[in-house]
C-alpha cells in the first residue's frame, strides 16, 4: 500500500544516507564510524539550545541509537531479506526510544519546539510527496504546506488524546476528533487543489485508510 511503500522508501534511504555519512570504513572501524553519527545527530539539534549537561545526554543517547542504526544498515547490506517493513520498523522503533529518551531530559518549553519541528518535518515530507503526486504549482506548494502542518499539529494532538483516553467513551471522542481533523483537513485541500488533482489525493487517501486498515488487523491478529 502507498503509506508502507513510503515507509519503506524512506528507511532505505535513512540507511543509504547513514553509511555515506559513516564513510566507506564503518565496518572496519565501527567505534569512528558510532562517534560520526552520533555528532551529525546531536548537531542536529543546535535549534534547541542544548545545555552543556543536556548536550552530554543527548551525545549518549545518540551514540546507542547510532549502534543500533549501523547494526541495522550492516544488517540490511547483508542481509536482502531485511529491507521493506522489517527494515522500516526497525529504524522507526530506534528513532522513537531515542526521541523518548531526549524529551525526557528537555524543559518543557524546548520540548515544545521539539515537537513543532517535528511536525514541520512532517508536514514538509507531506507536501514534497503531495508535489510529486499532483504536480503542485510553485503557488500552491506553501498553501498545501501550511494545510499539512495544521492538521499534523492536530492530529498528533487528539492522537495523544486517543493514547492516553482511559475510557472507552473517551477513547471514542478522541476517535471522533481525529476522523474531524481529516475531514476539516481534506475540506481545505479542496479549496487549493484542481478537481484532477483532487480527485487523486481521495484516491491515495483510500490507499493510506486501506493500508493503516491492515496493520491493526495484523496487529489483532498476534
Amino acid at each position: 500500500m502507498m503509506l508502507q511503500k513510503k515507509f519503506k522508501q524512506a528507511a532505505a534511504a535513512f540507511i543509504a544516507a547513514l553509511l555515506l555519512l559513516a564513510g566507506s570504513n564503518a565496518i572496519a572501524q565501527p567505534a569512528d564510524a558510532v562517534a560520526k553519527v552520533a555528532k551529525a545527530m546531536t548537531d542536529s539539534l543546535a535549534y534547541l539550545q542544548l545545555t552543556d549537561p543536556q548536550k552530554s545526554s543527548a551525545d549518549a543517547l545518540n551514540k546507542t541509537a547510532a549502534t543500533s542504526l549501523l547494526q541495522t544498515a550492516k544488517k540490511a547490506k547483508a542481509d536482502t531479506s531485511f529491507r521493506g517493513k522489517a527494515l522500516a520498523q526497525q529504524v522507526m522503533g530506534i528513532m522513537k526510544t531515542r526521541n523518548t529518551g531526549l524529551q525526557s531530559v528537555l524543559t518543557p518549553d524546548q520540548q515544545k519546539v521539539f515537537q513543532e519541528h517535528k511536525i514541520s518535518q512532517m508536514a514538509d515530507v507531506q507536501t514534497k510527496i503531495m508535489t510529486a503526486q499532483l504536480s503542485l504549482t510553485e503557488a500552491q506548494v506553501p498553501q498545501v504546506y501550511k494545510i499539512n502542518k495544521e492538521a499534523t499539529a492536530e492530529m498528533m494532538g487528539d492522537m495523544g488524546k486517543l493514547k492516553s483516553a482511559g475510557g472507552k467513551f473517551a477513547k471514542m471522542k478522541a476517535a471522533k476528533g481525529l476522523k474531524g481533523d481529516m475531514k476539516d483537513k481534506n475540506k481545505e485541500m479542496k479549496k487549493v487543489l484542481t478537481s484532477d488533482q483532487y480527485t487523486i489525493y481521495e484516491k491515495h487517501q483510500e490507499e493510506m485508510k486501506a493500508a493503516m486498515k491492515e496493520k491493526m488487523q495484523a496487529k489483532k491478529g498476534k
